[in-house]
């Protein structure tokens, strides 16, 4: 059966050099492609023509341009994946389109081979995961007959004691018939986790691919460390780096940790663009406040009475004044000058939920930065890990210790310092959490 695709695109050459590009395959019946213009013609097609599989579209068109075509198509549940071909191949473009359901990008010029090579993910990602769909829908039917033989044995045998021995020769039978089904259906079940888990780790490239690099942290200052260490996978802390023209940092944990986690960090990162590219705010604790409010609303809290979010610490460092502008929701601000530990501590509301009736504006801290103090701010998975002798946690205080223990050291060889401290107080134990620390030396 050809495997049907929509290409949706106001150029008409695109169609022509598509149609070129693949005129084998759609000679041999392989393939067959379908052209749109416009975002509202191919979303007719879709509704007219469920037998699509791979949605190709341009983001500028008009009447709907792609972007909105992407939001219908995830918003209408169609099954189908969608790659975006566009000049726009800034990294702005790159994430909306993620965040709106894009299967994949690729960069007009097309290169015949890169398409080539798309589609036919595309077209793997969709057979596993109708056969991920066929394999649950038939390991419910066995359940469903095995339980079912169960009680009809069952009540044969409370009807007829004269039977029993038979029955329950019958039953066995029944049973290990039943059993052999069943680990058929575990092998099945195996299959479909391993690919689970390869989508995961497709998930974790788009974080890191989202995740600003750690190199920009030289734009402050070029003595750094990052401790980044994902529980699972995917990692529900999260950093973010920008420029306003001050430079900005945030270090934030969101609520779990793993795949839901990691939506809710990429939503944060997302966000904190938002207020920064469209709203112009540079102030730490109006952007805690707009990041609070547009939280509440992007998951519809009010009307759900969820309490999902984040913790998160952001700075602002203002190298004219060489002053440092610091706001905490959760999460505080430490600063160790000549081996002694300040700290600011943070407003004691989370970003995100409705459970504070009486919630005020975030803090906005003002703190005059000297020569060779060192700042840090991080997640609590640090201090949160178990092991030691006794299989307890860190702890706060430990970590304070071993902040200023370590501060008359090189600042990258104090982030070698605290990561094998970690790694060796956790010892054979799981990690509980992610852990994420940032410190910087001015």
């Amino acid at each position: 059966m050809p495997r049907k695709i929509l290409v949706t695109d106001d150029e008409v050459d695109l169609e022509l050099l598509i149609k070129q590009m693949f005129r084998a395959k759609v000679k041999s019946g392989e393939l067959v492609f379908d052209f749109a213009h416009n975002g509202q013609q191919a979303l007719d097609l879709l509704s007219e023509n469920p037998g699509y599989e791979v949605v190709l579209t341009d983001i500028n068109m008009p009447v709907m341009n792609g972007l909105e075509l992407l939001a219908n198509i995830k918003s209408n549940g169609y099954e189908v994946k969608t790659i975006v071909i566009s000049a726009y191949g800034d990294e702005k473009s790159i994430r909306t389109a993620m965040n709106q359901g894009a299967f994949d990008f690729i960069s007009k010029p097309i290169d015949v081979d890169d398409l080539g090579a798309t589609l036919t993910k595309s077209f793997q990602e969709l057979d596993i995961y109708k056969k991920g769909k066929e394999a649950q829908n038939h390991l419910e039917q066995a359940l469903i007959e095995k339980a079912t033989a169960q009680a009809q044995a069952l009540e044969i045998l409370r009807e007829n004691e004269k039977l029993i021995l038979k029955q329950n020769e019958v039953l066995e039978q029944q049973v290990m018939e039943r059993t052999r089904e069943i680990l058929e259906q575990k092998n099945v079940i195996e299959l479909k986790n391993q690919e689970i888990l390869e989508s995961i780790h497709y998930a974790k490239r788009l974080q890191e691919a989202i995740l600003p690099d750690s190199s920009f942290l030289n734009g402050i200052t070029n003595d750094n460390f990052l401790i980044y260490l994902p529980k699972d996978i995917v990692s529900g802390d999260f950093y973010w780096i920008r420029k306003t023209p001050h430079q900005m940092l945030a270090v934030a944990d969101c609520t779990g940790h793993g795949v839901s986690g990691a939506l809710m960090s990429m939503l944060g990162i997302s966000l904190l663009d938002r207020i920064i590219d469209n709203l112009n705010e540079s102030e730490p604790g109006i952007i805690l406040d707009i990041l609070h409010q547009l939280v509440v609303e992007s998951l519809r809290q009010k009307d759900y009475h969820s309490n999902e979010g984040m913790d998160i610490a952001i700075l602002k460092f203002d190298d004219v004044s060489n002053t440092l502008y610091f706001a905490g929701a959760n999460r505080p601000l430490w600063l160790v000058r000549d081996g002694e530990l300040m700290i600011t501590n943070p407003d004691k509301m989370p970003i995100g939920g409705t459970q504070y009736s009486d919630r005020l504006p975030y803090t906005t801290h003002k703190v005059k930065l000297e020569t060779n103090d060192r700042v840090f701010i991080f997640s609590d998975g640090y201090s949160d890990q178990f092991g030691g002798a006794k299989g307890k946690k860190i702890m706060t205080s430990q970590f304070k210790e071993m902040i200023k223990e370590t501060s008359n050291i090189p600042l990258k060889e104090q982030g070698y310092v605290l990561t094998k401290y970690l790694k060796d107080w956790q010892g054979d134990l799981e990690q509980v959490d992610d852990v994420l620390v940032l410190g910087i030396k001015i």
